[in-house]
């Protein structure tokens, strides 16, 4: 499992060619979200991202679903692990015979321990995507190093006793960073090479949920017990295997359990939501609706925010000057609202978390972004309108709606974000809001500062009545 490797970085590959010569590799798209602990979780259980549990990776939880490394543990195989993170063991703790942490430097391929079923897990290809991005020499030095090693441990391999899968969890931008839904970030390669595969020299689709399953497949496993069924990617399995490597009481006997495995889920989810007709997609998009639903709530609020500051601009401005006062501070917000989206994707090439190649380049980006651009907006406000009251009251706006979007988050979504898993643009706006918006609020305090707070009403209409 090359963690970062992206679909078109690993065409280039001669390991891939290597890997067609004895079996077939599939463009494999991994869902959303693109990112790391939530797709290893998927390649172990055959359980979209949405269902696993796992959201993000700074969650150290085991999880509950099964996984093919217990499979394999269960049915008395040795199962070794290396890797340069604990992940896979903080996923499925007991689930590895042994699990070796090695340095940046090493030789997976080489050092990975005997065992009947091995996990390497090398990372240094998703480490200069990160840094660096992948379109730079560094990450394309990365993906040729992997493919040397990964070569040299092909050599070694007997292709009619073995099994080779090879897969990835995500891409990188070209920029760097991963998350989204993008082409070359959502998809990767996976390869089935050896004992059991059929050989295709074409590239087939094959979707990430279906790595788990073809694995316990060609072991002779029980299929992971949560495995997605319905609406699923499964009957590419018997394109991957090939039926004249196994007794066709078996081959028949695995396509039956996918059966029944399918009824078991619809009957579930036609009793969870009878509308449904037992569809895993229309249960999805019935909880969809929900949260299309709740963010009606969200659009009500943003409303009142918007009617709260035209009332207020009405009540301090002259009667002949009310209009045009209110509609440039709704103006003002509006336009505020799209240059910061079109900043974030024209300078970091997506709103979503593909932005984020590192967590400090992340902080730093989105504060300066914050306190240059809303320094710039309130100075062309300034020197458009000349009226530090308005000024003031449109930052207010500014920053309510902020308060009401972070707010809705959480109370659409979930606290624990639940099921389904939000969009990719919605899922990455709390990281971005937590950074964006007190930049906002601390320009707003030294504006407030520079030109002094002003009661509501013009100075000139107070001094007329006296």
């Amino acid at each position: 499992m090359v963690d970062g490797l992206g679909h078109e970085a690993a065409r280039t590959m001669g390991a891939i060619a290597l890997l067609r010569e004895h079996g077939q590799c599939r463009k494999t798209a991994v869902g959303v979200p693109s990112m790391s602990r939530p797709v290893y979780a998927t390649i172990s259980t055959g359980l979209e991202q949405d269902r696993t549990g796992a959201r993000g990776n700074d969650d150290e939880s085991p999880l509950f679903a099964q996984s093919v490394w217990s499979l394999a543990r269960g049915a008395g195989l040795s199962v070794a692990a290396v890797s340069e993170l604990t992940w896979w063991r903080e996923l499925f703790p007991g689930a590895f015979t042994s699990y070796d942490v090695l340095p940046l430097d090493v030789d997976y391929f080489a050092a990975v321990p005997p065992a009947d079923l091995q996990l390497v897990h090398p990372l240094y290809v998703d480490e200069a995507g990160h840094e660096f991005g992948a379109a730079s020499r560094e990450y394309a030095e990365a993906v040729a190093r992997v493919d040397r090693e990964l070569t040299g441990f092909l050599r070694t391999v007997d292709f009619s006793r073995d099994l080779v899968i090879l897969t990835a969890d995500h891409g990188h931008s070209p920029r760097g960073g991963h998350g989204g839904a993008q082409e070359p970030i959502a998809n990767v390669m996976t390869c089935h090479a050896g004992l059991g595969v059929r050989r295709d020299p074409e590239y087939g689709h094959l979707q990430i949920t279906t790595v788990a399953p073809s694995l316990a497949l060609l072991l002779g496993l029980p299929f992971p017990a949560h495995m997605r069924a319905g609406d699923d990617d499964l009957d590419a399995l018997w394109d991957l295997v090939d039926p004249a490597a196994f007794p066709p009481a078996y081959f028949e006997d695995r396509r039956a359990a996918v059966e029944r495995f399918r009824r078991a889920n619809e009957a579930a989810v036609r009793a969870w939501l009878p509308d449904s007709d037992g569809s895993w997609d229309a249960f999805y998009e019935a909880h969809r609706a929900g949260h299309r639903r709740g963010a009606r709530v969200l659009v009500a609020a943003l409303a009142l925010v918007f009617l709260l500051q035209l009332h207020l601009h009405r009540r301090r401005e002259r009667q002949g000057e009310a209009r045009s006062a209110a509609l440039f501070g709704l103006g003002f917000v509006a336009v505020f609202g799209a240059v910061t989206y079109a900043l974030q994707v024209g300078l970091r090439g997506s709103f979503d978390l593909s932005s984020v190649a590192g967590r400090g380049e992340f902080i730093g980006f989105t504060l300066t972004l914050g306190l240059g651009w809303t320094s710039l907006a309130a100075l062309v406000h300034w020197l458009v309108r000349r009226d530090r009251c308005a000024l003031m009251l449109d930052l207010a706006a500014i920053l309510l709606a902020g308060a009401v979007l972070s707010a809705a988050h959480p109370l659409v979504l979930g606290w624990h974000l639940g099921f389904p898993v939000p969009s990719p643009t919605v899922y990455f706006f709390p990281y971005f809001a937590a950074l964006m918006f007190p930049a906002v609020a601390g320009v707003a305090v030294v504006v407030a500062a520079l030109v002094g707070l002003r009661p509501l009403r013009r100075r000139s209409d107070m001094l007329s009545r006296t």
